[in-house]
């Protein structure tokens, strides 16, 4: 995966570091995911999602409530 140094082209992957007890960063999360009319998180630590606005706005609330958050572009590979 390409770590996104400029935010350009469509979203990405983000992965961060929260803590359980941030009850209001998971509520955000689902907000979110209403708002761009997708994404999924892959894993606790992990969201997908398409739209470039989803994956800043994520990746902003993880750095808000205190997590470490990186922000990736990946491309599928169809590997058969």
């Amino acid at each position: 995966m390409e770590k996104l140094e400029s935010i350009g082209g469509s979203g990405g992957t983000i992965t961060a570091g929260m803590r359980a007890r941030a009850t209001k960063f998971w509520t955000n999360i689902k907000r979110v995911m209403n708002l761009v009319n997708g994404g999924s998180l892959i894993q606790y630590s992990v969201f997908k999602t398409d739209s470039k606005r989803g994956a800043i706005t994520v990746l902003r609330l993880a750095k808000h409530y205190g997590g470490e958050a990186v922000l990736y572009r990946a491309e599928e590979m169809d590997l058969s």
